[in-house]
Parts: C-alpha cells; sequence; structure tokens
C-alpha cells in the first residue's frame, strides 16, 4: 500500500479537525480553536523536503533515513517562516514531536515548556496515525488506538489533552445517528 498525496491532505485535514474538536474540550475561545484548525493543517507541511522514497517505504526507516525525516519540523518551520499571522501555528509545526518526558525532538523540551498547540496536534496526529492505513501497516480500531494513547499520556503526551480528545471521542459515539428520509 502506497501513502498518496490525497491520503497525506485527507491526514492533515483529519487532523485539524481533531485539534478544534480537543481545543472545545480544553475550553479554549474560537481564535484559539482557529489557530489549532491551522496548526493541524500545517504540522507536516516539513515532509515537503523529504524524500518520498523515505515518507512512502513499506520496511522500518534506517538510521539516515530517520534522520533526515527527523528533520521535518524544522523544516516546516523554514516554510511557513514567510506567512504572516501564522506565529501560534509555526510552534506546533515545530515541537509535535516533543514528548512530555523530554525524549522527543528536535530540542527535547519537557512538559509545559512545549506549547499547547504543539501537544494538542501530537495527540490529534497519533489517534489519526493510529487510526488510518499506512504503508506499513494496517489501521487500528478506535479501541486500539485509545489504549495506546492512554499508555502515552504522562510519558510522551500531554494526559489533559489525551483525556480531552477520549472525551470528545465518546460525546461523538453517544450522539444519535441522523435519521434519513
Amino acid at each position: 500500500m502506497r501513502i498518496s498525496d490525497r491520503e497525506i491532505r485527507a491526514h492533515n485535514g483529519r487532523v485539524g479537525q481533531l485539534c478544534v474538536r480537543i481545543g472545545r474540550q480544553l475550553g479554549m475561545t474560537a481564535a484559539e480553536q482557529r489557530v489549532l484548525a491551522r496548526s493541524g493543517l500545517l504540522h507536516d507541511i516539513g515532509k515537503l523536503g523529504i524524500p518520498g522514497s523515505i515518507l512512502h517505504k513499506h520496511d522500518p526507516l534506517d538510521d539516515s533515513e530517520w534522520k533526515l525525516m527527523k528533520t521535518h519540523p524544522e523544516v516546516g518551520l523554514k516554510i511557513l517562516q514567510w506567512a504572516g499571522n501564522v506565529e501560534r501555528a509555526l510552534l506546533a509545526v515545530l515541537y509535535h514531536h516533543e514528548r512530555m518526558d523530554g525524549t522527543g525532538y528536535p530540542h527535547g523540551l519537557v512538559g509545559d515548556a512545549i506549547p499547547i498547540e504543539a501537544r494538542v496536534v501530537a495527540v490529534a496526529d497519533m489517534y489519526d496515525v493510529l487510526t488510518s492505513d499506512r504503508p506499513y501497516r494496517r489501521a487500528r480500531n478506535e479501541r486500539e488506538a485509545r489504549r495506546v494513547l492512554e499508555d502515552a499520556a504522562g510519558p510522551h503526551l500531554d494526559p489533559v489533552v489525551v483525556s480531552a480528545l477520549l472525551r470528545s471521542l465518546d460525546e461523538e459515539a453517544s450522539r444519535p445517528a441522523p435519521v434519513l428520509q
């Protein structure tokens, strides 16, 4: 299975939507939710600078490929720096692979030093990656994805943000299906 440009755009759109849902659960303002939407849409723009042979690879990345892949947040920052009115979204682009325990990249930020936009994008991105087919594996079901997120809450992901996403998913699941006439 090969990931296409259409699938990449769809992933970014879903991440943007999940970010807004998380923002609502966190009580963020409409303006803050717009920043989250933009952050989700743009979070992987730096992958434009990564060769397709790496992005579409079915096998695990080797050390040199992984090193190049880990540059996509900084490449994204360079791509977007010229754009106006995206300062907060730039933080998500640059820091969405940071981890709460400091083991992330590109700067090894810890806890609240990671901007909230990046923490929200990290959770939304992980959930969408888990629940979508990838070149290297099939999608997981929602129950499995939730378990992975819960396990990552604390060491890697902000537990408050994970909880917000899970509440949003629960609310969506409890809504009655629309009646078609």
